[in-house]
C-alpha cells in the first residue's frame, strides 16, 4: 500500500526592524527611569516604610520588561500536512502560539508580492486582515496568501522554500503562481 501523504516543515527567524530596536531601548530606559522614581519618590517625602511595596513594584516593572522583550525575538513555522496549513509563531524559541490554521484548497491566491499578473495590491483592501509572517531580510522571497478564516478576508506575508511552494503547487495548481522550473512574477518571452 503506498501513501501519499505531504509533510513539509519550515521555520523562519523574524529579524529585528529598526522599530523593535528603538522600542527595545526605549522600554529600558522607561523601565529603569520608573523604578527610580518608585524607590526615590517616596525616600524624598519620608515614607520610607513603603519600601516594600516599592520593591515589589520594580520587580513587576523588571518582570514586564523582560516578557515585553523577550517577545521581540520570534521564529515563525509554516506546517503544511496533506491540505492542512498551519503557521505558528515561537516567541524567545519558548511560547508557542497558533496564528493561521486552514486548508490550501480555501487559498484563493498564492503569489509573490510583486508579482506581475497577480499584484499584493489587488488583494489589499481596507476590510482585510494582515499577518506579516516573513523575516523581513528578503523582500524579493515573499509570498502572500490570500484566504478566508471564517467570514474574513486575511492577507497573509511568508517567505516560503522551494520545497513548500512545490508541496502547496501540487495541491492547488490553478490557485499559485508558482511554477516548478520556472521563476515565478516573470513576464513570458513573446
Amino acid at each position: 500500500m503506498v501513501y501519499n501523504d505531504v509533510l513539509v516543515e519550515q521555520v523562519v527567524k523574524h529579524e529585528m526592524t529598526s522599530k523593535d530596536k528603538l522600542f527595545r531601548v526605549l522600554l529600558i530606559i522607561l523601565a529603569v527611569f520608573a523604578g527610580l522614581v518608585v524607590n526615590i519618590v517616596p525616600l524624598l517625602f519620608g515614607i520610607g516604610y513603603l519600601f516594600l511595596f516599592t520593591g515589589a513594584l520594580t520587580c513587576g516593572i523588571a518582570v514586564f520588561c523582560y516578557f515585553s522583550l523577550s517577545g521581540l525575538h520570534k521564529e515563525y513555522e509554516y506546517s503544511l500536512v496533506n491540505d492542512s496549513f498551519t503557521i505558528d509563531v515561537i516567541k524567545a524559541q519558548k511560547r508557542r502560539m497558533n496564528l493561521f490554521s486552514g486548508t490550501v484548497h480555501d487559498f484563493e491566491m498564492v503569489a509573490k508580492k510583486n508579482d506581475d499578473r497577480h499584484p499584493y495590491s489587488e488583494f489589499d483592501k481596507p476590510n482585510v486582515l494582515h499577518a506579516n509572517c516573513a523575516s523581513g531580510t528578503a523582500p524579493d522571497n515573499e509570498w502572500y496568501i490570500a484566504t478566508k478564516l471564517g467570514t474574513n478576508k486575511v492577507l497573509i506575508m511568508i517567505e516560503p522554500s522551494e520545497k513548500l511552494l512545490n508541496a502547496i503547487y501540487r495541491q492547488i495548481p490553478r490557485n499559485t503562481m508558482y511554477r516548478p522550473g520556472k521563476a515565478a512574477g516573470t513576464k513570458k518571452a513573446e
